[in-house]
């Protein structure tokens, strides 16, 4: 007697036994419990998920003489012979290999009988239902659409876009889905259970994770890892029959990344490519080992858990991930999926995937950087509203800092335009008055507007009879535009203090920052010459040999 594979011994009899695909089962047992059942479906979705196995459990379960409930006895004599494919009420067609309208016509003769003694419904089962040519679907649309009595279509596609709107509209539609890794593990698990094969969680975790969500993949794989094996299946042995990439590999050289090791890194990928892997198999398994650690910097333990992965594979992850800063990690996991995908079009994917792995080893840290470009731009927006230079001791940093993140200083270029001087601070008169108090001091009746920009404004000098200051460049038209509502509230604010009106105020208002303090220290800038020393920038001149900073310019 031939070898009977996995796949077929171990396909799902009843719909409790199906993996994955509890909405579609739900759905098929209330309609068979409420004696709803519609004479056409159409079942969709990836390879392997069980779309031609719930056909047949669907058909056994509406054809058994014995049924409790919704599910098939499989010992009555319909059920076993729709088992064993010798049914003479359930046809299965192959779409692909009867795609013409003669042999839909020769099908639709079949329509007209009635079911078999001990049936009660005909179904047919058409698979890859999408192979039909474009008159045989306009052929089976009418019986799709009214057919005859007692006769139920099952249609079968794993490329439902093929289908015409016509056909898709007559039948109730039934989406299956990609099977997770975790349903998928459980389930070879059972099957090792039963067929007394020693496997460890790490290799069923690597089978199920190569199967790509489709179950009969997952069963073949277990069969041809388990022909390889003499003894029991380790994640090595399933490595080396699978053709695909160790795990601890990826972890040396995804450590040498993290840790900014290039030679490590370099290492790695020397002893990856040395094992014979195919290239884009590598790069898939790069991809997917960079996805688990970008989950475990953002998602955490429980989102790795929920992953599926083991409790070796999590502690490792989150070592791996914890010196690194979330802005990094986003950055890493870019680089990574990215260059994966050139180094797959490449027509040197070795080269290419060696070039990804210094250019993630040798980048700089996202913060530093964005530290560095904070720094420059608020020293420069401070020296600007100071309108010039200060002495370079008021902008020493800490060593701290200095220490956490090197911030080079930026100087002006010997051709940059000379700063314009900073305003002269005039110093207080003695019959200066207090700008402070006068603001308190207006009446509640004053215009809002108006007393907004007074209070928005900076006033150099304030004196009886005179007032000089400046301010944004709308409040200084509002003021200016109002001298005499001005005049009245600072006579009447002097009358308050017993001194005597002034009938003509000279009022010297200019656009500028009023905010701004000339009094405070500002840092010096640094200039090109330490900025050619950071990291980053070294970093960048080896991606572009020859250049280096002419001038530095700062935006006001």
């Amino acid at each position: 007697m031939s070898y009977l594979v996995l796949a077929r011994k171990y396909r799902p009899a009843g719909f409790s036994s199906v993996s994955g695909q509890e909405h579609v089962t739900r759905t098929l047992a209330n309609a068979i419990k409420r004696e709803k059942v519609v004479h056409a479906y159409l079942f969709t979705g990836p390879r392997g998920v069980g779309k031609t196995s719930v056909a047949r459990i669907l058909s056994k379960a509406i054809n058994c003489q014995q049924s409790q409930g919704f599910e098939p006895c499989l010992e009555c004599q319909s059920c076993r012979e729709i088992a064993a494919g010798t049914s003479l009420a359930v046809r299965e067609i192959d779409g692909a290999s009867h795609n013409s309208v003669d042999n839909v016509r020769e099908l639709m003769d079949s329509f007209k009988a009635l079911p078999p003694p001990g049936y009660r419904n005909k179904v047919y089962i058409i698979d890859e239902v999408h192979m039909l040519s474009v008159s045989a679907f306009n052929a089976l649309l009418k019986s799709l659409e009214e057919p005859p009595p007692s006769t139920v279509f099952i249609l079968a596609t794993t490329e439902v876009h093929k289908i015409p709107e016509t056909v898709i509209s007559r039948c109730q539609r039934h989406d299956f889905r990609a099977l997770s890794v975790h349903a998928i593990e459980q389930r070879l698990a059972q099957v090792c259970q039963e067929e007394k094969i020693q496997a460890d969680s790490e290799s069923i975790r690597l089978i199920a994770r190569l199967a790509d969500g489709s179950m009969r993949d997952a069963q073949t794989l277990l069969d041809r890892v388990q022909s390889f094996c003499l003894g029991s299946i380790t994640a090595d042995e399933a490595s080396k029959a699978l053709g695909t990439v160790e795990r601890r590999a990826l972890a040396a050289l995804s450590a040498g990344i993290v840790g900014r090791d290039v030679q490590q890194a370099l290492l790695s990928v020397s002893e990856l490519f040395a094992t014979g892997v195919d290239p884009s198999t590598l790069l898939r398994e790069f991809v997917s080992y960079w996805r688990e650690i970008f989950v475990a910097k953002l998602g955490g333990e429980q989102r790795l858990k929920a992953m599926g992965l083991g409790d070796d594979a999590v502690v490792e992850l989150l070592r791996l991930t914890a010196p690194l800063e979330a802005v990094d990690m986003q950055d890493l996991w870019d680089l990574a999926r990215e260059g994966a995908d050139r180094c797959m079009r490449s027509a040197y994917p070795r080269y290419g995937f060696e070039s990804l792995a210094v250019r993630m080893a040798t980048r700089q840290p996202v913060a530093e950087l964005g530290e560095l470009i904070a720094k420059l731009s608020s020293e420069t927006a401070a020296a600007s509203r100071a309108g010039g230079s200060v002495p370079p001791e008021s902008a020493g940093a800490s060593k701290t800092q200095a220490a956490r993140a090197p911030s080079p200083r930026l100087e002006a270029p010997a051709n940059a335009p000379a700063a314009p001087a900073a305003p002269e601070r005039k110093e207080p008169t003695a019959g200066a008055l207090s700008w402070e108090e006068f603001l308190r001091t207006i009446p509640e009746g004053a215009s809002r507007m108006f007393v907004e920009s007074l209070r928005r404004v900076r006033v150099r000098r304030f004196e009886p009879g005179f007032i000089e200051g400046s301010g944004p460049e709308f409040n200084v038209k509002s003021i200016m535009g109002d001298k005499p509502k001005l005049s009245a509230l600072l006579n009447d604010f002097i009358a308050r203090k017993g001194s005597d009106t002034i009938s003509n105020w000279k009022v010297a208002f200019v656009k500028g920052d009023g905010a701004a303090d000339t009094s405070a220290p500002q840092a010096a800038r640094p200039g090109p010459s330490e900025v050619q020393e950071h990291p980053a920038l070294q970093s960048l001149q080896k991606v572009f040999p020859g250049s280096k900073v002419e001038q530095v310019r700062t935006k006001n």
